[in-house]
């Protein structure tokens, strides 16, 4: 299976990679160090994100990579779309023991539906999602410089396979509620310093396509990625509502073997690290490796004391992070892309992680029901995302005559606005058929992220697209450390008042979608830079 990874960059026509000498690749990590690259508004952004000629990869090469991360996305997504409810009917079931002991589990028990019970849920799930992004804080930041000197695939694995075993303690302590408290979940998240979290494998994803996609295709190649996702939503949210009518534990063995095999598929993703290696090299002037130590006299070598390593290592990590400030935040641009990046995914957060167990208090519905009525959410941000957006690209790129930075800009503002308008409408939506309504304009505007996204791919340097993706990955922790607790109390208040005040926790979305505006509006290409970005 390893032979489509570096193997197969290797094996295509001269210039991709050829001349690249592995071992000096990694002589070089710790040298790289030692220079930092002066960078300021002007020099922050590039003026040619692409792959020079000799090196991008063939037609070939780039579609099986991205035939690659889409298969691989595929099974991830379909895992967590059934296991996703699946463990929240089973916490909430396990909850419900907690306040009623002759609650039989796995019965349909109306006393389930009792705020108490309600809010217990909302809280725990909130502190595990905060718990989750705790610790991939220590160790994202890290793990992008590793995938920026080693290779995205590493670190893609060990970021699932430190996923998988957090989801194996979650199976176990709700397999065994006698023994563990639900709280015990949360000591599960300690997994995620194994690779940085399910964050770190959508980062390194970004990073693959961004490797092989030009600038120009690469918004297209991000609606289409995402919108794969939510079409495997609308396909697999009828499979888990069947599931979780016949059972949940089915729903949660068959989520957590597809979550194996997605483990086990990443190895089939090629390595694209040489191909930004190359094209940084060869736009420094450097086509040629690095001279070869003198190995004459091995005998002579003295091997780094404990000291000298451990000052060295402190000496990269501190560059590093000059590498992160001086390439990503010395550009107004991207800080201020980034300040609207973060709300959003904790918006997104909110409206993916709370309005299952939402639609359930709100309007009584099985979790079966919830599962399906979601399916509508999924089908308009696949509309969006694949009729919607295309099209508006395509009229403002050929009638407007709009390069693909001002045509993303401006569409992810148009995004914005709609989405608070859905927001709102979502917040005070009393009845099913206004909540219904509320959830296709929401997901109209849903495109935002992936705009946002993409503008922030095309506005740094190519060799720093691993360090930015997972600068927005670190975001999403923290902004999921922070906020999920917020939100969960929001949703538990909001239940506890009751009428109005329920969709509390939407009310938030929507001011949190107003500072995304503001941020999105104040963002100004820097002249000189657009006419380098054709779309």
């Amino acid at each position: 299976m390893t032979l489509y990874g570096t193997e197969a960059i290797d094996a295509e026509p001269s210039g991709m990679g050829s001349g690249i000498d592995p071992n000096a690749q990694r002589r070089r990590s710790l040298d790289d160090a030692e220079s930092v690259y002066e960078a300021d508004e002007g020099t922050a952004l590039l003026h040619d994100a692409d792959l020079p000629a000799d090196i991008a990869p063939s037609k070939s090469f780039r579609r099986f990579v991205l035939g690659m991360c889409v298969l691989f996305l595929f099974i991830i997504e379909v895992s967590q779309y059934i296991l996703t409810p699946a463990m929240e009917q089973i916490m909430e079931d396990v909850i419900c023991r907690r306040y009623h002991p002759d609650h039989a589990l796995s019965v349909h028990d109306n006393r389930c539906k009792e705020t108490d019970v309600q809010k217990t849920l909302a809280m725990v799930r909130s502190w595990s999602m905060s718990g989750e992004m705790l610790f991939p804080l220590f160790v994202q930041i890290s793990y992008g410089v590793v995938a920026d000197k080693y290779g995205r695939r590493l670190v893609l694995f060990l970021a699932l396979f430190g996923a998988l075993l957090q989801q194996a303690w979650i199976t176990v302590v709700l397999l065994f509620p006698d023994t563990f408290s639900i709280w015990s979940m949360l000591y599960g998240s300690v997994f995620y310093l194994i690779g940085g979290g399910g964050q770190m494998v959508v980062a390194m994803v970004w990073t693959i396509v961004a490797d092989v996609i030009p600038v120009a295709e690469r918004t297209s190649v991000f609606y289409k990625i995402y919108a794969m996702n939510l079409i495997i939503s609308v396909a697999v949210n009828p499979l888990a509502g069947w599931l979780l009518s016949v059972d949940p534990w089915l729903a949660m063995w068959i989520g957590n073997g597809i979550l194996v095999v997605g483990m086990l598929s990443s190895a089939l993703i090629p390595e694209t690290l040489k191909l930004r290696q190359a094209a940084d090299n060869k736009r420094r002037g450097q086509d040629a490796p690095p001279p070869v130590e003198d190995e004459s006299e091995p005998s002579t070598r003295k091997i780094p004391a404990a000291r000298d390593l451990a000052r060295r290592a402190w000496f990269s990590v501190k560059n590093d992070v000059s590498h992160v400030w001086h390439f990503i935040f010395a550009s107004k641009s991207v800080v201020l892309l980034l300040l609207a990046y973060g709300p959003f995914y904790l918006i997104k957060l909110a409206l993916v992680l709370d309005i299952l167990q939402y639609m359930t208090r709100r309007f009584n519905w099985e979790w079966s029901t919830a599962t399906y009525i979601n399916t509508i959410s999924s089908l308009t941000a696949v509309f969006t995302l694949l009729v919607v957006l295309p099209v508006a690209s395509n009229i403002l790129t050929t009638y407007f005559h709009y390069n693909a930075i001002r045509r993303d800009l401006l569409l992810a503002r148009i995004s914005i606005v709609v989405f608070i308008i859905g927001s709102a409408l979502t917040a005070v939506a009393g009845v099913p058929w206004l909540f219904i309504c509320s959830m296709v304009i929401t997901n109209l505007g849903m495109g935002m992220g992936t705009l946002c996204r993409a503008l922030l791919n095309a506005v740094v340097e190519p060799h720093t697209i691993a360090t930015l993706n997972t600068t927005m990955s670190t975001m999403e922790t923290l902004m999921g450390f922070i906020g999920s607790p917020v939100m969960g109390w929001l949703l538990s208040r909001g239940m506890e008042l009751g009428g109005f005040w329920m969709g509390l926790p939407y009310l938030a979305t929507t001011l949190l979608g107003v500072c995304v505006m503001v941020a999105i509006y104040l963002v100004r290409i820097p002249s000189g830079f657009a006419q380098g970005s054709r779309g």
